[in-house]
């Protein structure tokens, strides 16, 4: 019980950390679709859920090592299970769901690779 308190409480800190790397669209200039991905800390899209709409080349502290699962939502990501884009795990295109995450745990940095165009405009 006391380990979930502790997780808990770090996770809100690394989210508060983690708003530098990874923005909400309907907080900065958003004009269309792009990239948007979510990452989650359990397998099966479980546990806690995270929007990341930008390059991240290091994940803040408490989400290094604790991403499990993925769903991309817009845009190709290109998923590493290191800082600065290294060791590479994957290319995923929307829309694609990544239930379990290979090697688990392992994701410390993301970055979009082909954003999803902007809707066209009447």
């Amino acid at each position: 019980m006391r380990f979930q308190s502790v997780m808990r409480c770090t996770m809100a800190i690394g989210i508060a950390f983690c708003t530098a790397a990874c923005v909400n669209p309907a907080a900065t200039n958003y004009t269309g679709p792009g990239c948007l991905i979510h990452i989650y800390t359990l397998a099966n899209f479980q546990g806690y859920g995270l929007p990341v709409v930008r390059d991240t080349p290091e994940l803040a502290a408490a989400w290094r090592n604790m991403t499990a699962s993925a769903r991309v939502i817009y845009g190709t990501w290109r998923l590493f299970a290191d800082p600065d884009y290294k060791g590479f795990m994957g290319d995923y295109k929307a829309p694609a769901d990544i239930p379990q995450l290979i090697p688990t745990h392992e994701l410390d940095s993301l970055k979009c690779i082909v954003p999803e165009p902007a809707a066209p405009r009447y």
